[in-house]
């Protein structure tokens, strides 16, 4: 299923017009992974994106250089620059990391949860699903990773967010696997909503339980039409 045929509006490469050139370089071609528009694995080539944005290759390769940084792309000497590949052991590894990682961000968060901070996640996920109606799979990608890193927040602890922001890029591309596949469909909303739920409530152990669910369910459904490596 292509993303127009999961409801979500294709993204597309801007030209770029003012002074901030390598920040809104990065940011476009970020937008473009997490958009679907790169896929997984695939290559790009300097002169194109060059080209496409309208930019010299200076601010391009510091742009280039930052998305490599962060794990977004990959620089492979003798063979170019791909867009990070992502194969079933990952999405599986990511699982259990994320799966174990945020039902521990719970334990710590649970006693810190003030009305504020529970007014701070309905905010999040309020936004999560504006984007998703508008079809806007970038900004909804951007968002879904702000309302799972309020969790980390919550908790103060620098080691366990660390690890957590460097999970983010396979992460987001693992989220945009899921939206391009699926969409905006019902029970994505429905989980999400109740991740709300459980996490405004009173049941610690209820809130582990519904972590696990919620992640098993997204890796099933990527993993259903995955390619494999």
């Amino acid at each position: 299923m292509t993303t127009a045929s999961a409801g979500l509006t294709p993204a597309r490469l801007n030209p770029v017009r003012d002074n901030t050139l390598r920040a809104q370089i990065a940011a476009q071609l970020h937008a473009m992974v997490t958009s679907g528009r790169y896929a997984p694995g695939e290559r790009l080539t300097e002169g194109a994106l060059a080209e496409e944005l309208r930019v010299s290759r200076a601010p391009l390769r510091e742009a280039v250089r930052e998305l490599v940084d962060r794990g977004i792309l990959v620089s492979q000497p003798y063979r170019g620059l791909f867009v990070r590949p992502v194969s079933e052991a990952d999405l599986r590894e990511l699982y259990s990391m994320r799966t174990a990682l945020e039902q521990f961000a719970f334990r710590l968060a649970w006693d810190l949860r003030s009305a504020e901070a529970l007014a701070e996640l309905e905010r999040r996920f309020d936004a999560l699903m504006a984007s998703l109606g508008a079809g806007e799979q970038s900004a909804a990608i951007q968002r879904e990773t702000a309302f799972h890193s309020w969790v980390y927040e919550l908790t103060g602890h620098k080691l366990l967010l660390s690890h957590w922001e460097r999970l983010v890029p396979l992460v987001q591309i693992y989220m945009t696997l899921h939206q391009k596949t699926h969409g905006s469909h019902g029970e994505y909303r429905h989980m999400s909503k109740l991740y709300v739920e459980f996490a405004l409530g009173d049941s610690l152990a209820a809130m582990l339980e519904h972590i696990e669910d919620h992640m098993r369910q997204g890796l099933n459904t990527v993993i259903a039409s995955f390619p494999g490596d």
